[in-house]
């Protein structure tokens, strides 16, 4: 039992840098769709209408208001 926890708790500590990294991008995603109010979709040109749209959708589907 007690070689199972030190393997676990040894785990834990080292995770390889593409998880930091993966975890960086997707809480920068996340972030972006609870936060966007047509400032990063306005700054992308044409397609600001879809984004805007798109992540206003993204919002209800996660279950955070915006009305």
């Amino acid at each position: 039992m007690q070689a199972t926890e030190a393997s676990a708790t040894r785990t834990g500590r080292t995770l390889p840098t593409w998880a930091w990294l993966a975890a960086a991008v997707a809480l920068a995603m996340f972030w972006t769709v609870m936060m966007e109010a047509g400032a990063v979709s306005t700054a992308l040109g044409q397609s600001g209408p879809f984004l805007h749209e798109l992540f206003h959708d993204g919002r209800h589907l996660v279950g955070v208001p915006c009305h």
